[in-house]
């Protein structure tokens, strides 16, 4: 899929057009570029493409009701989304291709006539203001925006983005219309379309239904520029948090530059992956750091690299000059050649990897071409090739000095470290020592000699859509399915129980044991797996279920067979060496207070202990503290042996990988392997619950709630009906969503969704709203739950749902690797993964007296628990 088959022209008015033919499923993104973000905003305006990008879909004179657009996408089978960021807003639709004409009129007209409804932006503009405080409740995100905060002086980078409160709710109807007059001009739009659709049928669409759009000049773009950084900057801030974000940043220069492809290698060999140099010195073997990462963001007249990480309060006197210490060490000594290599590969698999989806190529070329052409795209694997180690020491040694640093600590008010000022910070930072680094060789084990083992019998059992299911005599079941469009494969393994089989004596087992299982086997040490597997350009991925665990790995295919070696590797034999059982549960341990941070998944956690009782599924999915505190070396090393056995082992691969080689690749992995261990216990059904509630307050910007009803689970019939509820009442134009949202302002999130699980489930919905509004949201979502168990839902919104379905269906399995979760989910759960293609089938059966039904029987305020993370402006 080269991007030089893109067909590119510009029509008539100046707008560009750029299509890209993919048949390799049945989908098409349309995306909408418009060059036009928080940079070209002035002060009095800020944040006013974020509330655009929020009324874009909100009506036309043709489709005046705030809700026809996104319903009429819907009914297509399509998703439709936007984005604003600092120098672009994107707006896009995914949906089955057969519909692609109907949809690209329906963005064009959205494009070309806007009707920004006086009261419905009143609305809007309140649902902003709660996603900004959303951010001030996001502890990474807000700090991030603090650092640039202080970083830039004259820059409108130093903004917060979304805009402050009073000045969003000054904004009128005239000053959006006046912005989009002269910003939203034809020769800043691009139409890039990817997909299933013929070029020269595509082309005539957008002639069609965008070349009335009249031409004009637009407004000037861009930012004030920013002076050059010639001292340290520093801030402490304080906050109702666990966990301390420190955050450094670096001004660095535009996109496409001469050093900008050697500042990308750079932050990756800082902190992009397990063998960066900030992940092994910072986190691994000093210990100071949860989690940390580098990245770099570049625009057309600056860019600025950061390195992020999260950490205990009384740890950030430590783990700054730490930090300081590997920039240092970058600044003074080129990186190894190896290092080099490992980052090009990990940057080319990123580089295909995006382009595996439609809407991910279709943005993609649609960013490049507002750079300066599409064609940029291809030749990122070249410029990458061009970066060598003197270049990376040069580009450190000029931009990481601390004269250009801004430091940022986002520390718990509670348990903040004793304050230091600005002076006394760049002092130890300039006092940071480069020491030498550890002899790798020295820290190698001993590899353990192979021993020559016979493959077991393998039977090939059915075949269903192209999926090959294997069945191995030891136990073993292997799906394959062979896709060549893209050389890319994607491995899931996955077990059978785990979490299931915990209790409150031992929850938190199955993830420690998960966490060190990768972090060395018998034949490698954790340096060593992190250093080989980001060498192939790849990284192990977690898989962690109440019903299943397991891993996955995404990789170049020219690299399958060594990253799958390693893999099976450390699943059979890992070594559980004591130093990394401490590192791991330190860091689990960390996460059961980090997640108190986070609003979703806090606020689930709460609603699982009101909803399920004493059942495996009430447990908090990182454990809990005392049994993860006492867990010995023992404990994992049983705990291995019975949950990682053959018997209970599902292997999924997809992608471009012949069978063959496959079947001998998975042969070889588990030959010898018997099937020993004896499988975790049966946590039994759910048994339904009656009205229940748990509440934490803390001081917060923002209410989260979630509100769910007992289901019967993943292996029944309903959870099809159940599905069919979800997407009439999620959503933009879904029924709780306008109800609480769109009519009356009273959320910023408003999401239903199924909780479908093997021994039961959950039909949940989670609000986010501001403290005083959520009573009142319950009371009206409460209201249209009694409506819809009154009355039913219309046909035709059964009808839209069913078209939905279908089409998020087919746009969830584009890539390998959604496809090779899929059908390692669907196995091991026990529904086979031939339940992926019929799904449409069994949606397309339900009727509309079983959607009824399901309404009634499950969505029962009587039988309902409440997860509440209470916020509030004062400290509870």
């Amino acid at each position: 899929m080269a991007d030089s088959e893109v067909v590119k022209e510009l029509l008539p008015n100046g707008l560009t057009v750029l299509i890209a033919e993919d048949h390799a499923s049945p989908v098409v993104a349309i995306n909408l570029l418009v060059r036009a973000g928080y940079f070209d905003e002035d002060d009095r305006v800020a944040g006013i493409s974020h509330v655009i990008e929020h009324m874009f879909f909100k009506g036309t004179p043709d489709r005046p009701r705030p809700d026809q657009i996104a319903t009429e996408i819907k009914s297509l089978g399509g998703e439709l989304n936007a984005s604003t960021y600092y120098d672009a807003t994107n707006y896009h639709v995914v949906l089955p291709s057969a519909n692609f004409r109907k949809a690209l009129e329906i963005e064009a007209d959205a494009l070309m006539h806007p009707l920004v409804d006086p009261e419905e932006l009143k609305r809007e503009i309140e649902a902003v203001i709660q996603e900004g405080r959303r951010k001030m409740d996001t502890p990474a995100a807000f700090a991030l925006e603090m650092l640039y905060r202080d970083a830039f002086t004259a820059h409108r980078m130093r903004r917060w983005r979304i805009g402050s409160e009073d000045g969003l709710r000054a904004l009128t109807r005239d000053d959006l219309l006046a912005y989009f007059q002269d910003h939203y001009v034809p020769g800043r739009v691009i139409l890039s379309i990817a997909g299933d659709v013929r070029a020269g049928e595509a082309g005539e669409a957008a002639h069609i239904y965008l070349g009335g759009m009249p031409g004009r000049t637009g407004a000037a773009l861009g930012s004030p520029p920013e002076p050059p950084q010639s001292e340290f900057k520093f801030r402490r801030l304080g906050g109702d948090i666990k966990r301390a974000n420190l955050l450094f940043g670096w001004h660095t220069p535009p996109i496409l530059s001469d050093d900008d492809m050697a500042l990308s290698v750079l932050a990756y060999l800082l902190g992009g992956g397990r063998s960066s140099r900030l992940f092994q010195a910072v986190k691994e073997r000093a210990g100071l750091v949860d989690g940390i990462g580098a990245s770099l963001e570049s625009f057309r007249d600056l860019g600025i690299l950061t390195v992020s990480a999260e950490c205990d309060p009384a740890k950030t006197p430590e783990a700054i000059p730490a930090i300081q210490e590997e920039v240092e060490r970058l600044r003074r000594n080129p990186p190894a050649h190896a290092e080099i290599e490992r980052a090009r590969t990990a940057i080319e698999y990123r580089h295909h990897l995006g382009r595996s989806e439609v809407l991910g190529r279709s943005s993609l070329l649609a960013y490049y071409e507002s750079l300066g052409g599409f064609q940029l795209a291809d030749e990122v694997v070249t410029r990458l090739q061009r970066v060598t180690e003197d270049d990376v020491r040069r580009v450190a040694e000029t931009w990481l000095t601390l004269e250009n640093a801004t430091l940022l600590e986002y520390v718990p008010e509670k348990d903040a470290p004793p304050a230091r000022d600005r002076e006394t910070v760049a002092a130890a930072l300039r006092a940071a020592r480069v020491t030498p680094e550890p002899a790798e060789e020295s820290r190698r084990p001993a590899p353990v000699p192979a021993v020559k083992a016979t493959a077991p019998r393998v039977r090939r059992e059915s075949e269903s859509h192209g999926v090959v299911r294997h069945r191995f005599d030891n136990g073993p079941v292997l799906l394959h399915e062979e896709r060549h469009d893209l050389p890319l494969v994607t491995f899931c393994v996955a077990f059978r129980g785990g979490r299931s089989g915990e209790g409150r004596d031992n929850a938190g087992i199955t993830k420690l044991m998960q966490s060190t299982m990768i972090k060395g086997s018998v034949n490698r040490d954790a340096r060593q797996v992190a250093t080989e597997i980001e060498g192939l350009g790849s990284a192990i991925e977690r898989m962690m279920d109440e019903d299943y665990f397991g891993f996955s790995i995404g990789i170049l295919s020219r690299c399958a067979r060594r990253g799958f070696d390693i893999l099976t590797d450390l699943i059979r034999r890992p070594a559980f060496r004591h130093e990394e059982i401490e590192k791991e549960r330190a860091l689990l341990l960390a996460a059961q207070e980090s997640v108190k941070d986070q609003s979703l998944a806090y606020t689930f956690q709460l609603f699982r202990q009101a909803a399920f009782g004493s059942h495996p599924y009430s447990l908090p999915p990182f454990g809990l503290q005392a049994p993860v505190q006492s867990m010995k070396r023992e404990n994992l090393v049983r705990w291995h042996r019975a949950v990682v056995r053959p018997a209970s082992m599902v292997i999924s691969v997809v992608g471009d990988i012949q069978e063959q080689e496959v079947l001998d690749l998975v042969g070889g992995s588990i030959a010898d392997w018997s099937q020993e261990g004896f499988g975790d216990k049966d946590p039994g059904q759910l048994i339904a619950w009656g009205a229940s509630e748990v509440v934490e307050s803390r001081r917060r910007q923002q209410t989260a709630q979630v509100i769910g009803f007992p289901t019967p689970g993943l292996l029944t019939p309903e959870r099809f009906s159940l599905d069919l509820v979800q997407s009439v009442t999620s959503g933009l134009g879904g029924r709780f969503f306008e109800e609480v949202r769109g009519k009356r302002g009273l959320a910023y999130a408003v999401h239903a969704f199924n909780f479908h699980r093997v021994s039961g489930g959950a039909f949940a919905v989670y609000l986010a709203t501001a403290p005083k509004d959520e009573a009142e949201a319950r009371r009206v979502l409460f209201q249209e739950i009694a409506r819809l168990r009154r009355e039913g839902p219309r046909g035709e919104e059964v009808e839209r749902a069913r078209h939905y379905l279908h089409g998020v269906h087919a746009i969830a399995l584009q890539s390998n690797s959604q496809r090779a979760y899929r059908y390692a989910d669907a196995e091991v759960r026990g529904t086979g993964m031939e339940a992926i293609h019929d799904y449409p089938d069994r949606i397309g059966a339900v009727g509309f007296e079983d959607v009824q039904d399901a309404i009634w029987r499950y969505l029962d305020p009587d039988r309902c628990a409440i997860g509440i993370l209470r916020g509030s402006t004062v400290t509870p």
